[in-house]
């Protein structure tokens, strides 16, 4: 096989997989759906509840960005880390290959900001504090909807192994100067570490460098925390519009769901998967397919919409097109500088 031909095939399965990805999800929810009772579900989720739906969403957006702006430094202002952040999402909502991390750095990669390596390493711990929390909470949640002892001895591992995960990162940024010292002596005896390895270790350590501040360390996983509750409090409003009195410990089993469904490869904005991780959540509480898929489908739709219009207000401020940024993030290269 030719390498052109190779290359082509290659191109072609890394959008054929996530989007038959995100056509299997979907098909195994519609199997399950009477279509007639998904509609007239949605039809019940009046104005009021999508007003305070989306108030709730831009609430919670704004203590996510306030995370992520602590976790860079501040070295960028509120505005460009709220826009640049909503560009990710729009990378991830138009493209498959979850590419908006990366996009994310590389916006910020400009002479006056954070190198791409050290912006990347931000949104890394942005991540990990995100899978913890959405752990932690299914862990939580977990006894209410699974009895026996066997569950609850895995929640206590899972759980552990996130604490460990937290914890080593919080020790690399305490320690990142001894970790440079030693790099700085391994250079010496290998010219790839020194000119390749110890530079980028250099760049991403700095951008853990917040999680050596207790202080900040805190204010960042805290604003991450508040905003998850934001959502749980959003996801309330609209599910008791469609189920009278649920419980609230049920919004957060389900959204911690949705969230490890929407981290899973598929097509463009986790299509498919949020929603099939969310009718199997629901599923485990006694909660129809059909209640469960609307539910999932308007809570998708507002953040797709809203992160979208803030994403494209975002690449204009930085004078970038969509295609480019998904060009440079699929080669992770930054952007030419224009000469003085």
């Amino acid at each position: 096989m030719s390498s052109q031909k190779f290359t082509v095939i290659k191109k072609i399965s890394r959008w054929l997989i996530p989007l038959l990805i995100s056509v299997l999800a979907f098909w195994l929810v519609f199997r399950n759906i009477d279509l007639s009772k998904f509609v007239s579900n949605l039809k019940r989720v009046g104005f009021e509840a999508l007003l305070y739906a989306t108030l709730l969403h831009f609430l919670s957006l704004f203590f996510r960005v306030f995370s992520w702006y602590i976790l860079l430094g501040r070295k960028v202002s509120f505005k460009d880390a709220f826009f640049t952040m909503n560009a990710g999402y729009l990378l991830n909502n138009v493209f498959p290959f979850r590419l908006g991390e990366v996009g994310r750095a590389l916006l910020l990669d400009t002479p006056e900001g954070p190198s791409a390596l050290e912006a990347f390493s931000s949104v890394i711990v942005e991540r990990v504090f995100d899978v913890f929390l959405a752990a932690v909470f299914v862990l939580i949640m977990l006894p209410r909807v699974l009895a026996g002892d066997a569950q609850q001895t895995i929640i206590y591992i899972a759980f552990s192994v996130a604490v460990l995960g937290i914890l080593a990162l919080y020790l690399i940024a305490r320690y990142r100067k001894k970790i440079l010292v030693w790099l700085e002596r391994w250079g010496k005896k290998a010219a790839f570490i020194d000119r390749w390895v110890k530079p980028k270790a250099a760049q991403i350590l700095e951008g853990l460098s917040v999680l050596s501040n207790p202080r900040l360390f805190l204010l960042a996983f805290g604003s991450l925390f508040i905003s998850w509750m934001l959502a749980f409090v959003q996801n309330f409003v609209v599910f008791r519009t469609l189920y009278p009195n649920p419980p609230f410990w049920w919004m957060i089993f389900v959204l911690s769901i949705g969230t490890f469904g929407i981290a899973l490869p598929s097509g463009p904005a986790g299509l498919g998967v949020f929603e099939g991780a969310m009718v199997a959540g629901f599923a485990l509480l006694g909660v129809d397919a059909e209640l469960g898929f609307a539910h999932a489908i308007i809570i998708h739709a507002v953040s797709i919409v809203y992160n979208n219009i803030f994403g494209l207000i975002g690449l204009h401020l930085r004078g970038e097109a969509l295609v480019d940024l998904y060009q440079r993030a699929i080669r992770r290269s930054p952007k030419v500088q224009p000469q003085e």
